[in-house]
C-alpha cells in the first residue's frame, strides 16, 4: 500500500504530478482538502483542474492579473490566469499559435472560465499599452451575456447550462495588440425549444422577452399559456432583458435587427401552441396560434398552414401535393421552430464577428490563440443527438 512522505501535507501540493504515487483516491482527496480551503485550482503538470466553488472569490482582481504576468507555474499558487498567461507569452516566444481547451460537465464553471482567459488576455494587452479601437475590448467582453441569453438554458444540473459549444479564436499583431475575435458555434441544442425535461426551461432569451415593454407587438400573452415554455421566469428578468438590449446596441445590431430577432423567437413561441387533428390528413385545430405564428413570419395564414400539413413533391415535371398525417404535421413544426432559432442564433453570431472582426489590412505577421469551450456534458432520462455527441 502507499504511504505518503513523511512531510506531506494533504491540500499543500499545487501540483499533483508531484505526488509518488497519483491514483484516483489521492487525487479526490487532494481536491477535497484543497476545496474545503478554497484554493479552487489545482495543477496536475501542464493541466489546469478547477473545481466550481459556488460561490464568489476575490481571485480575479486586478491584483491577480498582475501576479501572474510572465510567471513560471511553480512561482505563484495555480490559477485560471497563470494557463492564460503561459499561452499568451508562449504566443510570441515560441512563435506557435495556442489553444486553451476547457472541458467538463455542466456546472463546472467552462464558460466562466473561458471568459476570465480572455479577460486576461485583454489585460496582458493593455499592459503592453495597446489600447484596441474603436471599443472593441469592452465589445469582447461583454459579447458574452448575449450569447449566454442565446444559447444558454436552465438544466437539472445547471441554472446556466451552455447548451451548444463556442471556440473563440483571438487575433494578435506582432506587438501583442488584440485586433479581433472571431466565434464559431457547433452543436446547438435545437431540439430545446420544442420541449424540455422535468424541471428544466427554454433557452433564457425566450422568458425575458417576457419582460418587455411591448411584448403584446409580439402577440404574446401570459407566459404560462405556451407549451414549449417550461419552468418560470426569474426574478431578475427585467433586468436581464435590458443587459441584452444593451448588448446588442454596444454590438452595433440596429432597432430594426433587435425587431427581426424577437418576431423570430415570438414566432417559435407561438408555433409550440399549435395543434393538430385528423388521421390521414391532418388539419389544424385552433387557428388562433397560427395565425400569430403567419403575422410574425409575414406570411398568410393560409400558405404557413399549407406548409405545416402538406409537402409538395414533383414528378416528370408535374407538381404533386400530398397531406400529411397528423404525426407527420407535428414533425415539420417542430423542423420549422428549431430551422428559425439555429437561423437566427447562426444570423447573430455571424452579425457579432461583423463587429468584432480583426482588422488585417497592412498585417503581416499575425498570431491566433483559440479558446474552446466544450459544451457540457450530463446525464438526462432522454438524451438528444446533440447530447450524446
Amino acid at each position: 500500500f502507499y504511504a505518503a512522505p513523511a512531510d506531506h501535507v494533504t491540500g499543500k501540493v499545487d501540483d499533483l504530478a508531484e505526488l509518488t504515487n497519483l491514483n484516483e483516491t489521492t487525487l479526490l482527496k487532494e481536491l477535497k482538502v484543497r476545496y474545503s480551503e478554497d484554493s479552487i485550482y489545482t495543477f496536475l503538470s501542464d493541466i489546469l483542474i478547477a473545481v466550481n466553488p459556488y460561490k464568489q472569490l476575490p481571485l480575479y482582481t486586478e491584483d491577480a492579473h498582475d501576479l501572474y504576468q510572465q510567471k513560471q507555474r511553480w512561482e505563484a499558487p495555480p490559477h485560471i490566469f497563470a494557463i492564460a498567461d503561459r499561452s499568451f507569452h508562449n504566443l510570441f516566444e515560441m512563435a506557435k499559435n495556442q489553444c486553451v481547451i476547457i472541458s467538463g460537465e455542466s456546472g463546472a464553471g467552462k464558460t466562466e472560465s473561458a471568459k476570465l482567459v480572455v479577460k486576461h488576455y485583454i489585460h496582458l494587452c493593455n499592459a503592453r499599452g495597446h489600447q484596441a479601437p474603436n471599443n472593441l475590448e469592452k465589445q469582447i467582453i461583454e459579447s458574452s451575456p448575449l450569447l449566454e441569453a442565446f444559447g444558454n438554458a436552465q438544466t437539472v444540473m445547471n441554472d446556466n447550462s451552455s447548451r451548444f459549444g463556442k471556440y473563440t479564436r483571438l487575433v494578435f499583431d506582432a506587438d501583442g495588440q488584440v485586433l479581433g475575435i472571431q466565434l464559431s458555434e457547433y452543436l446547438l441544442e435545437k431540439s430545446r425549444v420544442i420541449e424540455q425535461a422535468a424541471g428544466e426551461r427554454n433557452f433564457h432569451l425566450f422568458y425575458y422577452m417576457f419582460a418587455m415593454p411591448n411584448k403584446e407587438r409580439y402577440l404574446l400573452g401570459d407566459m404560462s399559456s405556451y407549451h414549449c415554455l417550461g419552468g418560470k421566469a426569474w426574478e431578475d428578468n427585467t433586468a436581464m432583458y435590458e443587459e441584452v438590449v444593451r448588448t446588442l446596441r454596444l454590438m452595433n445590431f440596429s432597432e430594426a435587427d433587435e425587431a427581426m430577432i424577437f418576431r423570430t423567437l415570438a414566432t417559435v413561441i407561438h408555433l409550440g401552441n399549435v395543434n393538430f387533428d385528423g388521421t390521414e390528413e391532418a388539419y389544424v385545430k385552433d387557428d388562433a396560434p397560427l395565425k400569430a405564428a403567419a403575422t410574425l413570419l409575414q406570411v398568410s395564414p393560409a400558405v404557413l398552414t399549407e406548409v405545416l400539413t402538406s409537402i409538395e413533391s414533383v414528378a416528370k415535371g408535374e407538381k404533386i401535393r400530398r397531406s400529411y398525417k397528423q404525426s407527420q404535421a407535428y414533425d415539420c413544426r417542430d423542423a420549422l421552430a428549431k430551422a428559425l432559432y439555429a437561423g437566427v442564433f447562426g444570423w447573430m453570431v455571424n452579425s457579432i464577428n461583423t463587429a468584432l472582426a480583426p482588422t488585417l489590412q497592412g498585417k503581416t505577421n499575425i498570431h491566433e490563440i483559440g479558446v474552446l469551450d466544450i459544451f457540457g456534458f450530463e446525464c438526462f432520462a432522454v438524451n438528444s443527438f446533440e447530447q450524446l455527441c
